[in-house]
This record gives C-alpha cells, sequence and structure tokens, in this order.
C-alpha cells in the first residue's frame, strides 16, 4: 500500500513531502516568484520529486517571459487557463488565449511569454523521460543529481 506523502506549513504555504501521495491545493501551496518570469506554486514541493511527468502552474503578467527559449529533449505541453499570452516557437509568434494548447515535440524551440491587459495562468506539462539539467557552461546533464 502506497502511504499519503507529509505535507510541510512553511511560512509561504504548504509544500509536499516525497514517498507517497497527496492532495494540495495550489491557493494553499508555498508559491515562489522570479523577478520578471512570473510565479508558480511548488506543487512538488522542494524539489522536484516526480520522476516521470514534470508539471505545473504559471501566472504571467503582460511581458514576462515564463521561460528563456529553449527546447526540451521530451514534449512539452501548456494550456492557458486564463488571460492571454504569446508562444514563440520556432521563431514564430503566436497569440494564445484561454483554453489554447500549445504541444511542443521534443526538440522544439519555444518560450511563451504574458500578453493581453491582465495576467494569464498557464497549465505546463512535460514528460521526463529524457530530461537533461543545464549545467553553468550551458552544456547538458543528464543526471537528475
Amino acid at each position: 500500500m502506497v502511504p499519503e506523502a507529509p505535507r510541510e506549513h512553511t511560512e509561504d504555504g504548504l509544500l509536499p513531502g516525497d514517498g507517497g501521495w497527496f492532495v494540495l491545493n495550489a491557493r494553499e501551496a508555498a508559491w515562489r516568484r522570479s523577478e520578471g518570469m512570473g510565479k508558480w506554486p511548488r506543487l512538488e514541493g522542494k524539489k522536484p520529486i516526480f520522476p516521470q511527468l514534470g508539471l505545473g502552474i504559471t501566472v504571467l503578467e503582460p511581458g514576462e517571459p515564463m521561460t528563456m527559449y529553449h527546447w526540451e529533449t521530451d514534449q512539452e505541453d501548456f494550456l492557458v487557463l486564463s488571460g492571454e499570452a504569446l508562444a514563440i516557437v520556432e521563431g514564430q509568434a503566436r497569440p494564445l488565449r484561454q483554453w489554447d494548447l500549445l504541444h511542443c515535440p521534443a526538440g522544439t524551440n519555444h518560450s511563451i511569454v504574458g500578453a493581453g491587459d491582465g495576467p494569464c495562468v498557464v497549465f505546463a506539462v512535460g514528460a521526463r523521460e529524457n530530461h537533461t539539467y543545464r549545467t553553468p557552461d550551458g552544456g547538458i546533464d543528464g543526471t537528475d543529481d
């Protein structure tokens, strides 16, 4: 039987522990903010604990990019839950509005930028089967350390 994971109460909100199943309301979760790149709840805890599937919710103000322009070794998908955004994909700009889905197969260069008159909320999900991490010198490290 898989146990329920513990939840840690922090000054910023709740963080799930690893090692089991859990229910976490995004409004009650601890949130992070990256100056100029939006804010998001830490649904996976202190560090990513979901080995197969990465997911997240990001709130972007107009002009805020969700990430740097990049590509991933696994597919990623993005669903605009509210507001407007601009997808930059393989050098092309595409407007996104509520309920639009952006699908990026592995190796697709992309970024999403908040647009419109107010914040937008984007749900992101991506496979982690071949996930890699960038090293400080710009190289790629296939380990999860």
